[in-house]
């Protein structure tokens, strides 16, 4: 009985210690909220090299390369039906924060070869475009507004097998 009233003290002990712990967490938490990292503006329009919209729709992502105390924010857009985008870290069309970002960008692919012909839809853009590593595209976002126009190649077309 005694070896039984200690486990259960022992287990409420844990249990207090841990809300305490997510209580600290929690305080700490709102207090660093003020401090928010900065953000600007940043939109834009994407494009084909031969300056026609990618009216798709789809992804544009940001990933800071370098910021102070080495935190990586990522911001990301919806590309619209007129091609432009407005991208967003923290809020609503908040932009991004100030630095270096590798691109990548997720074209909408249409669904309707695999409903009408049972197949995997074809890409929109080169797939290159899909990866940070091999998209190629790099922009600095600097204080106050920035604009930028992402120009993508289309896929090099290769014959589908039935």
């Amino acid at each position: 009985m005694i070896k039984k009233v200690c486990i259960t003290n022992n287990r409420y002990r844990r249990c207090f210690l841990t809300q305490l712990s997510l209580l600290t967490l929690v305080f700490c938490w709102a207090g660093c909220g003020s401090k928010q990292t900065p953000t600007y503006p940043v939109s834009g329009k994407v494009v084909f090299e031969d300056g026609t919209p990618l009216s798709s729709g789809g992804t544009i992502l940001f990933e800071s390369m370098a910021t102070e105390n080495n935190l990586k924010f990522n911001a990301r857009g919806r590309i619209q039906p007129d091609d432009t985008f407005e991208m967003t870290t923290f809020e609503d069309g908040d932009g991004a924060v100030v630095g270096k970002h590798r691109v990548l960008v997720r074209a909408q692919r249409d669904s309707r070869e695999y409903l009408e012909s049972g197949i995997a839809p074809r890409p929109v853009i080169d797939e290159r475009f899909e990866h940070y590593k091999t998209s190629g595209l790099e922009f600095t976002v600097e204080q106050g507004n920035n604009e930028y126009k992402i120009v993508v190649r289309r896929p090099t077309q290769t014959p589908r097998q039935p």
